[in-house]
């Protein structure tokens, strides 16, 4: 089996200044696909051939083009949001790779702008069952920014960054998806008001962390009251 790319010199940079993502967004019009064809019959199947999978290419390629000349919020909003549902269809995965959209959502996970860090985090929380896009954002340093955004006043990106860290937790990586303040976080999202978080952390705490790690994150909590906050419902 190949290895998995190693990150590019230098994160993905700006030239210039576990479900579907649900969200409905507006594709900016210079970057509409065209239908794609479909089978003989009329069995309304995409035909795949090789000049649809160059148009699947280019299309990606127009997006991200989009958001990198675009001065526009909303534009990048959208255009993020929609490689974030592309990012839920593994024929896709190949190509976001080589248009550096696993870096590019990495990048944005440090923006101000809280729906940047929703799209781009639910972008790589679909991207990582993969095995190949896992090794690629450990590789990037990925967890520390996927890490910082449990402390989001945002819950889709919570649940995201809750999710991704299952995902990307493997014999190598446990010591670190499974730190003792992740794990203290946990403890204090599973006692959460939010079912939809306190069901997730309790899945975390169960299948994840070892009973040494939840009794020291236990008594951690018992002598501070600092932690990360919980998510706004």
């Amino acid at each position: 089996m190949a290895a998995a790319p190693s990150p590019p010199e230098g994160r993905w940079r700006r030239p210039l200044p576990p479900t579907r993502w649900r969200r409905p967004v507006r594709l900016p019009c210079s970057v509409l696909p065209a239908p794609e064809p479909t089978l003989p019959g009329g069995t309304g199947s995409p035909a795949r051939c090789p000049s649809m999978e160059l148009g699947r290419l280019e299309y990606l390629q127009a997006l991200v083009t989009e958001f990198q000349v675009t001065d526009s919020t909303e534009a990048k909003e959208q255009v993020l949001a929609n490689l974030a549902n592309f990012a839920y269809d593994p024929s896709n995965y190949e190509y976001l790779r080589q248009l550096q959209v696993l870096d590019l959502f990495l990048d944005m996970l440090t923006e101000d702008n809280e729906s940047l860090v929703e799209f781009a985090m639910g972008g790589l929380c679909n991207l990582c069952l993969d095995k190949t896009n896992k090794e690629y954002i450990l590789e990037a340093n990925g967890v520390e920014p996927i890490i910082s955004c449990l402390s989001s006043s945002n819950e889709e990106t919570v649940v995201s960054a809750v999710t991704t860290l299952m995902f990307l937790t493997t014999p190598r990586s446990r010591a670190q998806t499974t730190a003792l303040p992740v794990v203290e976080c946990m403890l204090r999202f599973s006692l959460s008001a939010n079912t939809r978080l306190s069901n997730l952390a309790s899945i975390f705490l169960q299948d994840y962390c070892s009973p040494p790690q939840l009794e020291e994150a236990r008594n951690l909590s018992k002598h501070t009251a600092v932690g990360i906050p919980l998510p706004k419902d």
